[in-house]
This record gives C-alpha cells, structure tokens and sequence, in this order.
C-alpha cells in the first residue's frame, strides 16, 4: 500500500471520529432548543402583555385629554344656561347642557373601563415577569450543565480537527480534494478496497477493463462510476519461490 493512500485511510478514519463528535454535540441541540423555547414563551408573554399595557395606556391618556376638553365645554354650557333669559334661549342651552353631559357620562365611562384593563394588564405584566425570572432561574443549572458539555465536545473537536490537518500533509493537494468533495457530500465512509474482481467495495459496480490495469498497480486512486466513491486496488502480493 502507498503511504499516500495510507496517509488519506487515515484522514478517513480522522474525519469518522469527528462526525461521532459532532453528532455528540448535534444531540445536545434538542436539549437547548427545549430550554430556549420555554423561555422565549415566557418572554413573549412579557413582550405582548407590555405592548398591550402601552397601547392601553396611550388609550387612557388620549381618554383624559378628551374628558378635560368635555369637562371644560360641560361648564361653560352651564355657566351659559344659568346666564340664559328667554325661554328660548334656556331651551337651547338646556339642550346643549344634556348633550354635553352624555358625552361626558359616555367618555367617563370608557375611561373607568380603560381604568380597569390598565390594572388588570398591569396585574398580568407581574405575574408573566415573575415567570419569566423564575424560568430563568430554573433553567441556569441545566444551561450551565450544557455549557459545559459543549466545552468538553469542542475540545475534543478542535484536537480532532488539528490531527486532521497532520495526517491530511500525507496526501496531495488534487487527491484530498477530490476526497474532500466526495467526504463532504456523502458524509462517510467513502474510500474502499476494490474486489478481487474489480468491483466496487462500495456497489459492486464493476471497473471497466480499460482502468484495471492502472489499479492494478495499486497507484491509482479513482472514483466509482456507479456511486462516486474513491477506489484502490492492494495487488496480490506474489507467491513465494519453492524451492
């Protein structure tokens, strides 16, 4: 066997060892979408109910401004009624007086009502910030213990990663890229032995005849033309002289 083809059997077994790594730290990923979801609900939760409470609170101040104008237009019927002589004139602002206190009656009452929803929100904001906070703090022992399984895993990715590069200086620049490419499509195994037949290892596709003799020498690395994979050929080593 060539010490380039052993050199990339081992960038092989490299990269097997640091797909299981990252499929360790891949598993952990359910586990944290898990606790950042109940936060994040929590959190929205907090986000709406301000929202509302802002929107409510704008209602109420725009609520106020309209009473006081009422309020104001209210007296000054008043004070006219009370100023008014011919019957007329008293009817007129009688009128306006009842009109004006409905609309003052109509604009206190939403404004009671606006009252209410703005104690009840801010009722319900408490309560959501208090699960909010308790979801957080109920969460910090397993987000820490997380945290430090994925600091283990990166470790052990980044060594992982760096005896790759070591053991990748064995094999050519055209080979480990065409390694590299076909590895990263099909994420695994993807370098075999031919048969003895030359078939593939992978598919049992059978090599045309004009490429066995090339293989055959055990130099040549090429891709299947049935799945894609890389293959070589370890020649039959010849038999011992009798003698």
């Amino acid at each position: 066997m060539n010490t380039e083809l052993q050199a990339l059997l081992i960038v092989q077994q490299d990269d097997e060892v640091i797909r299981a790594i990252e499929a360790r730290r891949e598993a952990l990923a359910p586990r944290l979408a898990a606790l950042d979801k109940a936060r994040k609900r929590a959190a929205d939760e907090v986000s709406r109910t301000e929202g509302a409470l802002e929107r409510e609170l704008e209602k109420h101040r725009t609520l106020e401004a309209r009473l006081a104008d009422q309020k104001t237009r209210h007296d000054k019927n008043v004070e006219v009624l009370n100023a008014a002589q011919k019957l007329k004139e008293v009817t007129a602002a009688a009128a306006q007086v009842e009109a004006a206190r409905k609309v003052l009656a109509d604009t206190e009452s939403e404004s009671l009502a606006t009252s209410r929803r703005l104690i009840d929100l801010r009722n319900a904001l408490t309560v959501h910030r208090e699960l909010l906070e308790r979801t957080s703090a109920d969460q910090q022992a397993a987000r820490s213990t997380l945290a430090a399984e994925l600091a283990v895993i990166d470790e052990e990715l980044r060594v992982a990663f760096a005896k790759r590069t070591v053991s990748s200086q064995g094999v050519g620049r055209s080979l480990l890229s065409k390694y590299d490419r076909v590895q990263s499509r099909r994420r695994t195994i993807v370098v075999f032995q031919l048969h003895d037949d030359f078939s593939c290892g992978s598919c049992d596709t059978s090599i045309p005849l004009q490429r066995r003799l090339p293989m055959s020498t055990g130099a040549v690395i090429e891709p299947c033309e049935g799945c894609g994979c890389l293959l070589y050929y370890i020649p039959t080593p010849p038999a011992a002289p009798q003698g």
